[in-house]
């Protein structure tokens, strides 16, 4: 007989048309939690689970805040869990954005998750197998690996870009399967609870003190619908995948099973399943799949997709990887106390919490900027008491002089000229003019703005209309994006510039006249970096638009059309490609990628241009510039207000109304310069003090986590390989330890080796995660 798996699957959002935890309120109407919409879900699985109805769900923070809604219901859930009805998949605290994020929160976000899910599920639930990235905008190129690494066998539920092949091969050549091509009718059935009408949210008798309105459930006919198309499919067995959203589990699906059944005895057999059970059906075929493909060829990017994401509620972006920077701090501090005392032990608990709250803000709706205003204010909370974690952990720092206290004077006669380290630079009141070094310019010249107006300066800010929402810009620009006549310089409208014996500020404010514009000042200062090699830019802006983008734009003189973007654990080529440029709604694409810190394109062999950020990843290479986004201010409301479910406007803040502050970096260089070399600079230019490691390493490769193993066994360092290349690192430690390879979740494999010095292959692109003790 065939056999037909139906898996009803319910899509969670922990944020993004709710708060997590908490009601949200605006103009009268009350929106309940995301934590009271799954509750209800799951209960209502609980009440059907005898009679087989299945679930699946594998976020972390999901499952935590219900059993602590729910304490007494954890022995029921391992036991759905060890019966099979309940699939606990991989997806660790939350599903995250992988592109964004410090590369180490993406590791983290599993690591975190652990104790749970050993609780609800122990380490050989089948559902862990399953790496679940449902709904996430695009994902990293070097991801495999790290999927690979926490004991993912497959990943499932690409979204937006989905994967091509059936096999995802990262830049490291890790190979692992794509699940997403099994034969199944895919039916689905999206809706949101609106606000009870009579109580308008706050809960009252007649909806049962909810706050909510009822939803009819699935479909008959679509359903009844499903299960026979599914047996149309070739092959002996076939499913039907139902994904839902907000839609409680519906006990009418078990009688459909029955009539399908009763309809087909002897033909045919449907039963209720899990997408383990997809996956240990469909595993024959992804083998095959997998060996025919022979290449080894990196799986082309799964990005961009939803590019707007890089921008929108820049804090998100800003803060979510700050904290994570002052985490690993802490855990290093701690590390290299207790290597001094010869005596690991366990991390503080609240170093977990704190990795959980940042965590939770790697979601693909909250660093991202894609939620209401409420929830904003929710994970901006979850960051203060992450970062005050971090903070009580922290060596002390030494505090640099701020710019404030700083001596300027005012420059009237244009062009002028100052001398930063090796750089000799002309400016004007509209910005830079030229940067020289030993003579030499790599920089070129951007072409004028208009055929009538002059060339844009170097880094200088301008302001172009974004139509668009959260998610991305969807009216196209000016088509010819070198020489948009809609976008405003900026420079234009700097009043006043002023030097230092290290630095050039500019004061500006906009006064044009843009309707669109209600506010805009802003002030640039350039400096030497501490190394007396960039040129670091601090510009802070008190911004109030609607449907604007703030830009910088940086000439490189190469017209090439691909540049190197660094990305998680690694770093990619892109290539701007015209041809590719698209406005639409869900396959979005302005040739504008996430970078981690870098982003550069060479001018030559020995000279190029890099651009390093600080929490600004929305980077575009078109041949001739870099394009930089600072904000954006989104207007239209797709996504985040869907007023055919509900109306609640509680989305204004995605214009980012306020007060911002950002660093970045501009390097012009004039002899070699490796991956290595501008990955370590981005490090240290990103993290708020250095780790301090008590031990010495060389060679091409980068020390992303230092700190005590969870279990308080020893001590764990993080490496990945810096260059692109096969290369070998000697760590020293000046005194026999004994180290052995670890997974990316602490767990021992290989074999231990013991000494002072130990020599570590990496191969390209690599992360190595070794386990350290004292003899």
């Amino acid at each position: 007989m065939k056999e037909i798996l139906l898996v009803p699957h319910l899509h969670f959002d922990p944020v993004w048309r709710r708060c997590f935890d908490r009601p949200a309120g605006k103009h009268g109407v009350t929106v309940r939690s995301y934590a009271e919409i799954e509750e209800r879900c799951i209960d209502t699985w609980l009440g059907l689970s005898g009679e087989g109805y299945t679930f699946s769900e594998g976020q972390a923070a999901v499952w935590r805040k219900y059993l602590e809604r729910n304490p007494g219901k954890r022995d029921t859930l391992r036991k759905k869990a060890e019966e099979g009805n309940l699939d606990l998949l991989l997806a660790g605290e939350v599903v995250p954005d992988t592109n964004m994020p410090a590369a180490e929160g993406l590791v983290r976000n599993f690591l975190v998750a652990q104790p749970l899910y050993r609780d609800l599920a122990g380490s050989h639930h089948p559902g862990l197998k399953l790496a679940w990235l449902e709904d996430a905008f695009g994902n990293s190129a070097n991801y495999p690996q790290i999927l690979a690494g926490v004991g993912a066998e497959v990943v499932c539920a690409t979204t937006y870009r989905v994967c091509p092949d059936p096999v995802w091969t990262g830049i490291d050549g890790t190979r692992i399967p794509c699940f997403d091509y099994y034969p199944a009718v895919r039916p689905c059935s999206f809706d949101k609870y609106p606000p009870c009408p009579e109580c308008r949210g706050s809960g009252c008798i007649k909806c049962d003190n909810s706050g909510l309105a009822s939803l009819p459930g699935y479909d008959a006919r679509e359903m009844r619908g499903s299960l026979e198309k599914a047996l149309a499919l070739p092959g002996d067995w076939a499913a039907v995948f139902i994904l839902a959203e907000e839609l409680e589990p519906d006990a009418k699906l078990i009688r459909y099973v029955r009539e399908f059944n009763a309809r087909h005895k002897g033909k045919a057999r449907a039963r209720f399943a899990n997408p383990s059970d997809i996956y240990a059906r469909y595993l024959p075929e992804l083998r095959r799949a997998a060996a025919k493909l022979k290449t080894k060829t990196p799986t082309p990017e799964l990005n961009p997709a939803m590019p707007g994401c890089m921008v929108s509620r820049i804090r998100c972006k800003q803060r979510t990887r700050a904290i994570a920077y002052l985490l690993i701090a802490a855990e290093a501090g701690l590390a290299n106390n207790s290597w001094r005392r010869g005596k690991a032990g366990r991390p503080p608990a609240s170093l977990a919490k704190a990795w959980q709250d940042v965590c939770f803000n790697q979601f693909h709706d909250a660093i991202t900027g894609t939620h209401i205003d409420a929830a904003y204010v929710e994970l901006m909370g979850m960051l203060d008491r992450a970062g005050r974690t971090a903070i009580r952990y922290l060596p002390a720092r030494r505090q640099k002089r701020p710019l404030s206290k700083t001596r300027f004077t005012s420059v009237d006669a244009f062009p002028a000229k100052i001398t930063l380290g090796k750089f000799a630079i002309t400016f004007d009141k509209s910005g830079l003019l030229s940067v020289l070094c030993n003579g030499k310019d790599v920089f070129g010249t951007l072409p004028a703005y208009t055929a009538a107006r002059r060339p844009y300066r170097i880094a200088e800010l301008v302001l172009e209309a974004d139509f668009g929402d959260a998610w991305g810009q969807r009216i196209a620009p000016f088509p010819d994006l070198d020489r948009d006549a809609t976008r405003v310089a900026l420079g234009d409208f700097q009043s006043s510039v002023e030097t230092s014996s290290g630095s050039i500020r500019w004061h500006g404010k906009y006064r044009g006249g843009d309707p669109k514009v209600k506010r805009l000042a802003w002030t640039v200062t350039l400096a030497l970096s501490p190394d007396g090699r960039r040129l670091d830019f601090v510009t802070e802006v008190d911004w109030d638009t609607e449907s604007r983008r703030l830009r910088v734009l940086i000439p490189v003189n190469s017209r090439e059309a691909t540049a190197t973007y660094e990305i998680p654990y690694g770093f990619i080529d892109r290539t701007f490609d015209p041809a590719k440029l698209d406005y639409s709604q869900f396959r979005s694409n302005t040739m504008e990628f996430p970078a981690l810190h870098w982003a550069r394109r060479e001018t030559g062999r020995r000279t190029g241009v890099a651009l390093l950020n600080k929490g600004l990843p929305c980077v575009r290479w078109m041949p001739g510039r870099f394009d930089l986004s600072l904000l954006r201010s989104p207007e239209w409301s797709f996504c985040a207000v869907e007023a055919g479910n509900y109306e609640f406007w509680d989305i204004d803040g995605q214009r980012d109304t306020g007060r911002h502050r950002f660093e970045y970096s501009i390097w012009p260089y004039y002899e070699p310069l490796s991956a290595h070399g501008l990955t370590v600079a981005g490090y240290e230019y990103n993290h708020a003090l250095p780790l301090g490691l008590p031990f010495q390493i060389s060679g091409h490769a980068i020390v992303t986590a230092w700190k005590r193993a969870e279990d308080g066994s020893g001590w764990i360092i993080r490496l990945q390989e810096s260059n692109g290349r096969p290369s070998k690192v000697t760590l020293d430690f000046e005194v026999p330890v004994t180290i052995q390879p670890a997974n990316l979740l602490e767990q021992l494999q290989g074999s231990p080796a013991t000494g002072r010095k130990h020599r570590i292959p990496l191969h390209p692109h690599g992360i190595k995660t070794l386990h350290i003790q004292f003899q």
